[in-house]
């Protein structure tokens, strides 16, 4: 039995210990950028027999929600590889992993194409009162990413429920809203600003500035129906002169009509002189 283990451990050894060096050699790197896209490379040259084991450190990594510095190498490495779903998927579903590290898994997975065999579980997450509201925004937003069209419901209700929530976490709401900046997001972002219920603070943060980029006609500059709307008066066209040519010479039609009354009066002194001559 045991011989036959020590084989066992001997054909694994390789694959495992080629990526503890590489992950070494990431870590001691000063340059992360360079080093995180050589140990992807490293990785990826592993082949399909290093997958299972790749994606059981990143499984593990990502569990309680923290990923590290070198998860996006291994996700590189596990792109376009089926079979590297399942540890993930197991680890999503783990009775001991936290919610924070359901979402990071989601989040691994919804990059590796998987978007549907987390989708009910991050649905639980954002919609659990109970759930920290760290937790539940950053579920929001992957499944924001995922298009899943049972969002527009849970901000709703994430946004009904603000008067319940201290002053803090409301403010988490909005700029969470503010930076999410679509039609949806601006729309509650109008009815916290309403909302009596809320303090003078959080309310006024709510309130949505036009973009510098916005058009005059943009009706989402204008939050408030008594607020007048801002207008950009085009700028006054500028006179446009026409240059002096040649010389400084500038021939306009009352010099050219003057020079040419000049001329006559000259033609009509010679022949008078001529004719007296």
């Amino acid at each position: 039995m045991s011989g036959i283990l020590l084989l066992c451990l001997g054909l694994q050894d390789p694959i495992q210990q080629q990526i503890d060096d590489s992950l070494r050699q990431f870590e001691a790197a000063r340059e992360i950028d360079q080093a995180l896209t050589l140990l992807s490379t490293q990785l990826m040259n592993l082949g399909a027999q290093a997958t299972n084991p790749i994606a059981r450190r990143l499984a593990d990594d990502l569990r309680d929600g923290m990923a590290s510095a070198a998860a996006p190498a291994f996700i590189d490495a596990l792109v376009g590889r089926p079979d590297a779903l399942g540890p993930l998927q197991e680890a999503f579903r783990g009775a001991t992993t936290s919610a924070a590290g359901r979402i990071v898994l989601a989040e691994a997975l919804l990059q590796l194409e998987d978007a549907m065999s987390w989708r009910a579980g991050l649905l639980l997450i954002a919609a659990d009162g109970k759930t920290s509201l760290t937790d539940r925004l950053h579920a929001v937003k992957v499944l924001i990413e995922a298009g899943d069209p049972g969002v527009p419901r849970i901000l709703r209700s994430l946004v009904n429920s603000l008067p319940d929530l201290a002053e803090l976490p409301q403010r988490d709401v909005v700029d969470f809203l503010v930076a999410l900046d679509t039609p949806l997001a601006r729309e509650l972002l109008v009815s916290i600003a309403s909302n009596d219920r809320l303090s003078d603070a959080v309310r006024s943060s709510a309130v949505r500035h036009p973009s510098v980029g916005a058009t005059p006609e943009d009706p989402e500059d204008q939050v408030f129906e008594d607020r007048p709307r801002r207008v950009d008066r085009p700028p006054a066209r500028s006179i446009v002169k026409k240059r002096e040519t040649g010389e400084g010479t500038f021939f306009t039609i009352p010099t050219i009509l003057a020079g040419g009354v000049t001329a006559v009066l000259l033609v009509l002194l010679g022949v008078e002189v001529l004719r007296k001559g």
